[in-house]
């Protein structure tokens, strides 16, 4: 018992401390300090653009109108997508072109998201955490979720897009709502760092 004990607490460490290896560690998240964050991707650009065979670079955020309260303060639009098990972390073997392994045990805890460039940062954005959260569908709790980038999004969908776990896309949801969200497949969200 003990034995399995201390292997748990061993694995948990390690997640920890590779987490905190990466230059950028877990910047954020409340899990390591801001001291080697990057500042948040600059606003979308504004554009009427098809999001048919366009560069990410040239595509509209989302159709989410903006708000003048302090509380949405440092929001960008963006747009999210699932993938993997509805409960799960992701891809199945819990990896990604980060090399974290094992995303559905802490400091992960399956709420983890590829992001596509001006995310992911060609690999600089590995372990970087952001709040999350949808209001546009009907489904969306509108409270803020936080996610660890964990891979690359090599199809975006809009300027900033978020591909999430599948427990990462339902948590954004109203209590009892997590698969109508789900069946939603492209949402409009908000994120921040």
């Amino acid at each position: 018992m003990a034995a399995s004990f201390s292997f748990a607490r061993a694995r948990v460490v390690a997640l920890f401390f590779l987490v905190a290896a990466h230059p950028h560690g877990c910047c954020g998240c409340g899990y390591l300090p801001d001291l080697f964050c990057y500042p948040p991707p600059p606003p979308a650009p504004t554009t009427n653009v098809p999001t048919t065979n366009v560069p990410a670079t040239n595509v509209p955020a989302s159709n989410i109108p903006a708000s003048n309260s302090s509380s949405d303060e440092g929001w960008l639009d963006a747009r999210a997508t699932w993938y993997g098990a509805p409960n799960g972390a992701g891809p199945y073997d819990n990896g990604g072109a980060c090399g974290f392994k094992n995303v559905n045990w802490p400091p992960f805890s399956s709420m983890t998201s590829c992001g596509n460039q001006p995310i992911f940062k060609d690999g600089k954005g590995c372990g970087s955490c952001y709040q999350i959260r949808c209001v546009a569908h009907r489904a969306c709790s509108g409270i803020p979720e936080t996610v660890i980038i964990t891979d690359m999004n090599y199809y975006p969908v809009s300027r900033y897009h978020f591909d999430l776990s599948g427990t990462a896309f339902g948590a954004m949801a109203k209590y009892g709502r997590h698969d109508e969200l789900r069946h939603a497949g492209i949402i409009d969200m908000q994120f921040k760092r």
